[in-house]
């Protein structure tokens, strides 16, 4: 492996002070924070990250157009649910010694997805009409609770993790591979280092790099914390809408929405219900979606970070560029099943003219 290496910067030295009693002087002692830690996994590298944006943009921008909104919608809903179930995991296999990178992978990929998601179906007629209140109401619902979990989960996580303190050599200079390596002797490959079910082999590999400080693990934990109230709204408005369906269709049956309409019993209702919902949706729409793109750069100039970049499988692998081909093979196999009813027409008007013709023939 190429030895990690990267000049100190200021946000990540402290002054550590001790007082010398006998002289009455202060002493200074520079330090910087380091961990032992697992690289970013490759499916959080910058290929599957672009990936996903692509995926979130085009359900936002082209929901009305029906066959690339299923096509995409399924898979931006897809990835942020395995980033939950990961994040999930990681919280429940905690290792004090050692901290695996990929909360910030998870963290990046929930945090957007349980903003985006909620606002879209809140603001789209499209969404709210055949996802709300049509069959993919359960979905999402169990959709957001799983990333409600895996936000709180990487709440969770972030706290626990701690950084070391590690001085400088005696010559005062920048701390070269092999000064850094000496912080923690105990982060080593093998039996004696730090170990995690789900790091097996070479991935079981650690490294002491310095602590991440364009994004620390301290604001991650906030900003974590942050992005778990949008989808916890929505599961109590989701909850509350449910329940008020199924008391309307049990003792009024008349005052019961219809699914795949915008329209209800009182016109006064419903005006109320559309100048609220237009009046909210000034302030909320640009006020999220601007929460959204700065968590995408902050997350980004993170991911491009010395620290975090390092041993990041690049995007000329298999790994990174493989899943934006097969999402692109799928949108192609999308516009064939969309032209494809158009040719089972044209065969069936075919093969009538064909029997009507042998009919005629025949008489």
């Amino acid at each position: 492996m190429p030895p990690y290496s990267t000049p100190v910067s200021s946000s990540s030295i402290g002054q550590h002070a001790n007082l010398d009693m006998t002289s009455n002087k202060s002493i200074s002692e520079p330090i910087v924070q380091v961990i032992c830690a697992w690289p970013v996994s490759g499916q959080y590298g910058f290929g599957a990250r672009i990936l996903y944006y692509t995926l979130v943009a085009t359900c936002v921008l082209a929901r009305k157009t029906e066959w690339l909104r299923h096509a995409c919608l399924t898979a931006a809903l897809l990835l942020p649910s395995v980033a939950a179930i990961h994040a999930i995991v990681l919280a429940a296999v905690h290792v004090d010694t050692a901290v695996d990178l990929d909360i910030y992978g998870a963290f990046q990929i929930c945090s957007i997805g349980a903003l985006t998601a909620p606002l879209t179906v809140w603001n789209s007629k499209t969404y709210f009409i055949n996802y709300f209140h049509g069959s993919g109401r359960n979905i999402l619902f169990l959709w957001t609770f799983l990333l409600l979990a895996g936000l709180i989960s990487l709440t969770v996580e972030s706290i626990r993790i701690e950084s070391q303190s590690c001085p400088f050599d005696s010559g005062g200079a920048p701390i070269d591979y092999s000064s850094l390596a000496s912080c923690d002797p105990n982060c080593v490959y093998g039996s004696n280092g730090p170990s995690s079910p789900i790091r097996r082999g070479p991935t079981n590999e650690p490294f002491i790099i310095l602590a991440p400080n364009r994004l620390t693990i301290g604001t991650v934990a906030l900003l974590a914390a942050g992005s778990s109230i949008p989808p916890l709204l929505f599961q109590i408005y989701s909850w509350h809408k449910t329940l008020e369906d199924n008391w309307k269709r049990r003792f009024a049956p008349g005052e019961v929405e219809g699914v795949g309409s915008n329209t209800i019993n009182s016109p006064v209702t419903y005006g109320i219900k559309q100048g609220a919902r237009y009046h909210l949706g000034r302030i909320l729409i640009p006020f999220f979606y601007s929460i959204i793109v700065i968590l995408l750069v902050l997350g980004e100039v993170n991911f491009w970070s010395r620290q975090v970049s390092y041993q990041t499988e690049p995007i000329s692998s298999i790994g990174q560029w493989a899943n934006i081909a097969g999402t692109a093979l799928v949108l192609l196999g999308s516009v064939y099943y969309k032209k494809q009813p158009q040719d089972t027409e044209e065969l069936q008007d075919m093969n009538s003219n064909r029997v009507q013709s042998s009919m005629k023939v025949a008489a």
